[in-house]
């Protein structure tokens, strides 16, 4: 039974002009259970070469027609994991040393010992298994990834399909504009017009970044949105995402910071809750002044908490002014000197904008915020703007 390499057999192919020293490696090849071709020549073994894959070439330096080194290069050329030794006299080890700098594994100087030339084979061949192993490995790697990748790919088109569209009104304008870190994040907006004269505007940051946050904030969408349908107050809405997300996702270290708003267009008065998120803006257009709205409530899911617990305000609206929520990313985003670009960055961006539309403001913060970080951003970007008319 002849040896195997990942379970084929050994293919050895023997080159020499020398018909003693073929009928003698054969033999002593053959003893070891090697399955082995031979060739009188260099023609000759690179047209068997192209016959038949081979684990090991063993091959004579100097052959006519085609020699040793043709021969190694032949054999690299159709397989690199290939193992060559050449056979060399002692003149033409120079020779033989440089064929080992171009791919030979190793070189015998005759006369040759059967027990130098059987260890030199089984090292070879040994070799040629490791390579062919990791060469397997790489490929499962490679398909592995290219897996992950498709996956990827098809997870940041669910996650941008989230984002909400511009939606206007002869009331209302509200634009979202969303960066991820690394193509899939933790930032989230929902738009509700209830077609009746409210609007319900959420943002959401969750604590983390990359595939794990883009999981919790595809779970966390269907709630959100069957809450607010519900034309649930801000208040509510932030009490029963606390306990769902408290319920089902307490133990794993990652929790929200939200704002829920809801505008009252006919009455044009904003209310609005927040959840340890960064304060929202207020842009009044007629004094060309900032109002900060404030978070009230603690971080969803760190703890349990009473309905009670949770608050929410209020501020009368007019026409011309403009509101502003936003995830952490832009205001936390640093220059090259470590540098915040901060809320002094955003309002003056917005202010910068004060006669443009909802959707080129949202398009030129998030264009700043790129620009003043220089490299990739280190964290998600969201901004939602909503033009009162």
């Amino acid at each position: 039974m002849f040896k195997e390499i990942n379970n084929r057999e050994i293919h050895i192919l023997l080159v020499d002009d020398d018909p003693n020293v073929r009928n003698l490696f054969v033999k002593v090849l053959q003893r070891e259970n090697y399955s082995v071709d031979e060739a009188s020549d260099g023609a000759i073994a690179i047209k068997k070469m192209q016959q038949r894959d081979y684990d090991l070439i063993i091959t004579d330096l100097n052959m006519p027609r085609h020699d040793g080194m043709d021969v190694l290069t032949a054999a690299k050329d159709k397989d690199e994991n290939i193992q060559v030794l050449i056979l060399t006299g002692h003149g033409t080890v120079p020779t033989a040393v440089q064929a080992m700098k171009v791919g030979a594994y190793e070189y015998l100087t005759k006369p040759i010992n059967n027990d130098a030339l059987l260890l030199k084979v089984r090292n070879a061949l040994e070799r040629r298994r490791f390579l062919l192993l990791l060469q397997e490995q790489q490929k499962k790697i490679f398909r592995f990834h290219q897996t992950i990748e498709s996956d990827l790919s098809l997870a940041r088109q669910v996650q941008a399909s989230l984002v909400p569209k511009l939606t206007e009104t002869d009331k209302i304008a509200v634009a979202v504009e969303y960066l991820p870190m690394i193509g899939l994040g933790g930032d989230f907006a929902d738009i509700y017009d209830d077609q009746n004269g409210r609007i319900y505007l959420t943002i959401i940051d969750v604590t983390g970044h990359g595939i794990s946050a883009a999981l919790i904030v595809n779970r966390i969408c269907s709630e959100l949105r069957k809450f607010v349908r519900e034309q649930l107050t801000p208040r509510d809405v932030l009490y029963h995402l606390n306990n769902f997300y408290f319920k089902s996702f307490s133990k794993i270290g990652m929790f929200l910071t939200l704002f829920s708003l809801e505008i009252d267009l006919n009455q044009k008065v904003l209310y609005y809750a927040g959840s340890a998120h960064p304060a929202g803006l207020l842009y009044r257009s007629k004094n060309k002044a900032f109002t900060r709205l404030d978070s009230q409530n603690q971080i969803i899911g760190f703890q349990d908490a009473e309905q009670e617990k949770f608050y929410q305000d209020s501020i009368q609206l007019e026409s011309g002014d403009r509101i502003i929520f936003y995830t952490d990313g832009i205001v936390e985003t640093e220059n090259w000197l470590s540098e915040p670009f901060g809320l002094n960055g955003l309002k003056k961006t917005l202010k910068s904008c004060g006669n443009v539309s909802a959707r080129e403001t949202a398009l030129a913060v998030v264009s700043d915020v790129k620009e003043y970080a220089e490299t990739e951003l280190r964290d998600d970007v969201m901004i939602v703007i909503a033009d009162i008319k």
